[in-house]
């Protein structure tokens, strides 16, 4: 079972409907100006879709600023052997600004404590990795893994995973499992919805003010 699971300050995000959404967003307006026309307040419409797309680029951005500072400490050359030796999972508070009200809201993460060891003096220091969004101890076959460090010795980035074969093999914890959505893509199905919905209701809404 071949997978690639990167830290949460290394994922691009659920980028997809958002993309869906400003492709319909433009079609619906570019229709729109060809049936009726040109119309100066069709400019709001059109700037508000260049929101969205900000947003999809800077998480971009900042997804591979993160890629490239682990590239970077791999280039180094500078890495230990490692150990997991626990799983510790995190709601970080952060505030939503999605909606009208500013609601606080959490953000699961999981924190992989390895045990480095130091090949030239043997002593075994106890790291703590980046967090990441997926429980991904859930998809390791083996508690071995390799650090490396930046030049700074202050990050630390974990490689060369062993994963499962298959997701039904002995995890390696025996943590209690927890709920998992097994219909892939069921959230991404939901939002694309909902923006469909959202965007015939503003034409609509739009269409009968004209």
């Amino acid at each position: 079972m071949k997978r690639r699971i990167r830290p949460a300050d290394e994922e691009v995000g659920n980028i997809i409907p958002t993309v869906l959404f400003v492709f319909l967003w433009y079609s619906g307006l570019l229709g729109m100006m060809a049936s009726t026309g040109f119309d100066t307040i069709l400019l709001l419409f059109l700037a508000a879709g260049l929101l969205p797309l900000y947003s999809v680029g800077m998480s971009i951005r900042r997804a591979f600023f993160y890629r490239k500072q682990r590239a970077d400490a791999i280039a180094y050359g500078q890495s230990f052997s490692g150990r997991i030796r626990s799983v510790v999972r995190q709601d970080q508070p952060y505030l939503d600004d999605s909606s009208e009200h500013r609601r606080l809201r959490y953000r699961r993460y999981y924190f992989l404590e390895v045990d480095m060891i130091n090949p030239d003096t043997g002593v075994t220091n106890t790291i703590r990795s980046q967090g990441y969004s997926k429980p991904i101890h859930r998809y390791l076959a083996s508690d071995k893994v390799r650090v490396y460090t930046d030049k700074s010795g202050w990050k630390y980035y974990l490689e060369d995973f062993q994963w499962k074969q298959h997701k039904s093999d002995p995890d390696i914890f025996d943590y209690p499992r927890e709920f998992e959505d097994t219909i892939a893509g069921n959230g991404n199905v939901i939002q694309i919805i909902f923006m469909v919905i959202m965007i015939l209701m503003m034409f609509n809404i739009f269409l009968q003010n004209r």
